[in-house]
């Protein structure tokens, strides 16, 4: 895969949050990536793009996040948030011109598998 720019949207669940504080840990992640190599652009996602039934917050989808980054990024930005976010359920939806890779990730296992799969979507 060329260098193209990977868009994507990152879903945080966390049960044992209310939704008030895994929204606070949203801003948080945001921050955080914002800082992050190779990251064109992260917003949190507007409830504008909500699909039925998603709850917002102030006008946001609570607990996600949409962001832009560069393809040879991507693998270690997914990492940082397994490693960041553990114990929390991440998903991960990555779209190029030409793929698309949706990722689930809750624990090490989840993470390497994931990290695999981001390897072969990279490669193609």
């Amino acid at each position: 895969m060329s260098l193209e720019n990977i868009q994507l949207t990152i879903s945080l669940s966390d049960r044992q949050l209310e939704e008030e504080k895994l929204q606070t840990e949203t801003q948080n992640i945001l921050s955080e990536i914002e800082q992050f190599d190779g990251v064109q652009n992260v917003n949190l996602a507007p409830v504008e793009t909500a699909e039925p039934g998603a709850k917002n917050i102030g006008g946001f989808l609570i607990g996600i996040l949409t962001a832009e980054i560069n393809a040879e990024n991507l693998k270690s930005l997914v990492g940082y948030l397994g490693d960041r976010l553990s114990g929390k359920t991440i998903k991960i939806k990555a779209e190029s011109k030409s793929r698309k890779i949706n990722i689930e990730v809750r624990n090490v296992e989840d993470l390497k598998k994931a990290l695999a799969e981001v390897d072969d979507f990279l490669k193609a």
